[in-house]
């Protein structure tokens, strides 16, 4: 939470925004962007960018704030600027959507947040690590707000039918989505050696099913950090996912047998396989409701894109010198070559 609090707030939506520039307005003194019939100004992106600065130093092990003139640092500008312009952007379409957010839809959204850090005390102390004002905070929880909103407005009409989604089922080229190869659930006990392996071996064979004998043996023999403890369980997995040795054995046992001792690069194993599941196939029925998901994410974000995109070119959007995000990652173009080195036409003495 101290880490991605205010994170997503401010940059996780910036990459989808289009950027184009008009040539028939100018970006007035103190702004970065004209946008429509409004600007980004200059003090927005500076509490922007110094709020980052502070996230930059709170963070236990971050790398050093990129230096200004760096492609670090020119990403992050572009990355500001996006998100500003794309608040602008949703706040002048909000009203002729009909869509709005209330100072109680807010002060709902804070409540939350508070529960979610502890107290208010805690809400406060973080702010103040991150170069956040709680007026800042509330302005950057409307503008959230708002583009949520104004994205369900965009995406109301949208909607998957059963035809659809039977006709994503029924093609050839999403079958193996819907295919579960057999699965098996293996326990296993790791040794360094082959005697190791034997020793253990023995003691299971006395009672081989047994849950407690298998916690037993593996806490007493297994080198397998994420499973010695576990009573070597490793879960349910299909064939072909182990490595060669230990796939070709645990493939060729029956349920509760065990393996003799099987050699891989990680060591010495003994395997037994706990259950199968059979090979299956989901039934359209099955799997209709996670297809429709699927499908309607998908219309979803295509529907928002085409939206931003007009809206965009609607805005006619200008940038000031040097915030531009197309200028600021633009990738460097490569330096023009020497001409090589020739012997003058007309020779030396």
């Amino acid at each position: 939470m101290r880490r991605t609090l205010f994170a997503a707030l401010l940059l996780a939506l910036v990459l989808s925004v289009p950027v184009l520039a008009a040539c028939d307005k100018e970006v007035p003194a103190g702004a970065i962007a004209a946008v429509g019939d409004g600007v980004v100004t200059q003090a927005q992106f500076d509490e922007i960018m110094e709020q980052a600065k502070a996230q930059y130093s709170a963070q236990e092990g971050a790398p050093a704030f990129p230096e200004e003139g760096t492609a670090e640092y020119d990403q992050l500008k572009a990355s500001i600027v996006k998100y500003l312009v794309q608040n602008a952007i949703v706040e002048q379409n909000a009203e002729e959507l009909g869509v709005s957010v209330s100072e109680a839809d807010v002060d709902q959204r804070l409540t939350e947040i508070v529960a979610q850090v502890g107290s208010e005390k805690k809400l406060d102390e973080l702010l103040e690590e991150q170069n956040v004002t709680r007026e800042q905070l509330r302005e950057q929880i409307a503008a959230q707000m708002l583009l949520d909103a104004v994205r369900e407005k965009v995406y109301e009409d949208i909607e998957i039918t059963d035809a659809q989604a039977q006709e994503y089922f029924d093609d050839p080229e999403n079958a193996a989505q819907f295919q579960q190869g057999e699965t098996r659930d293996m326990r296993h006990i790791l040794t360094e050696t082959k005697a190791e392996a034997e020793k253990a071996l023995a003691e299971l064979e006395g009672d081989p099913t047994s849950d407690k004998v298998w916690k037993q043996v593996a806490a007493e023999y297994s080198t397998d950090p994420g499973t010695k403890d576990e009573g070597g369980a490793l879960g349910a997995w299909p064939e072909g996912r182990m490595v060669p040795e230990f796939d070709e054995a645990a493939f060729a046992l029956e349920v509760d047998e065990l393996s003799a001792p099987v050699k891989s690069p990680f060591g010495w194993h003994i395997i037994q396989v706990t259950a199968v599941t059979p090979e299956q196939n989901q039934t359209f029925e099955e799997a209709k409701e996670l297809i429709k998901q699927t499908l309607l994410y998908q219309k979803q974000a295509t529907a928002w894109d085409e939206w931003l995109k007009t809206a965009t070119e609607e805005a006619e959007i200008v940038y000031a010198p040097g915030f531009d995000p197309l200028e600021l990652t633009a990738a460097p173009s490569p330096a023009p070559e020497e001409p090589a080195a020739t012997a003058s036409p007309e020779g030396g003495e």
